[in-house]
C-alpha cells in the first residue's frame, strides 16, 4: 500500500485535472491574475500574455461587463526584480582577497621547498598533509576560501572595519608563516 501511495496520489491529481472545463479553467485565470494584480501589482511573476496581464481595475471591469477581451496575439511581458545594489567595497578588500589566495600558494611552495631541502612541517596539524603536495593545496584552497567568505559575510552583515581587519590580520599571519619557511630554506640551501 505504501508503495503504490504516490503512484494513486499522482492519477487522483491528474484525474483532477482533466476533469476541468474550459470555462473552469478561464475562471481559475481570471481569479488568479486578480489575485496577482492586488498582491504584486499587475507585475507578473513569469512571461505572461499581455492579455492576461492587466490591472485589478480592467479586471474588475471586465468580470462584470463578461465582455471578451480582445487581442491581436500574445504579448509577453517580464517582469524584472530591481537586484539590491551591493555595499560598494573599497579597492583594498578584493586586493586582500588575492592576497590572501597568493600567500595560501607561496605557503604550500615555500614549504615543499624547505622539506625538499631537508626541513620538517613544523605545524603538528599540517604535518600528515605534508607528504603529500595536491592534499596540502586542497586545504589551503579551503582555508584561503573560508577566510575570505568569513571576511565576505561579515562585510555584508554590516561590519565593514571587521571584514578588513580581519583580513589584514590573516594576511599577516600568513605572510610571516612564508618569510618563516623560506628563511629556513635558505638557511638549509647555505649548508
Amino acid at each position: 500500500m505504501v508503495r503504490s501511495l504516490p503512484s494513486v496520489a499522482a492519477a487522483v491529481l491528474v484525474g483532477i485535472g482533466l476533469s476541468q472545463s474550459p470555462a473552469a479553467a478561464q475562471d481559475l485565470l481570471a481569479a488568479n491574475t486578480a489575485s496577482s494584480a492586488v498582491l504584486y501589482g499587475a507585475v507578473p511573476l513569469a512571461p505572461v500574455p499581455a492579455s492576461v496581464t492587466v490591472s485589478a481595475a480592467a479586471v474588475a471591469t471586465r468580470a462584470e461587463s463578461a465582455a471578451p477581451v480582445e487581442s491581436t496575439g500574445p504579448k509577453f511581458l517580464r517582469a524584472f526584480v530591481t537586484p539590491k545594489a551591493a555595499p560598494s567595497r573599497p579597492i583594498a578588500l578584493p586586493a586582500l582577497y588575492a592576497m590572501q589566495a597568493g600567500l595560501q600558494v607561496m605557503d604550500v611552495r615555500s614549504t615543499f621547498t624547505a622539506i625538499s631541502l631537508g626541513a620538517h612541517e613544523a605545524n603538528p596539524i599540517m604535518k600528515p598533509l605534508a607528504k603529500n603536495q595536491t592534499t596540502m593545496m586542497a586545504v589551503k584552497v579551503g582555508v584561503a576560501a573560508s577566510t575570505i567568505l568569513m571576511s565576505e559575510k561579515m562585510w555584508r552583515g554590516g561590519n565593514k572595519m571587521g571584514a578588513i581587519v580581519s583580513m589584514v590580520a590573516a594576511n599577516t599571519v600568513t605572510a610571516m608563516v612564508v618569510a618563516h619557511n623560506y628563511r629556513i630554506a635558505n638557511q638549509l640551501q647555505g649548508r
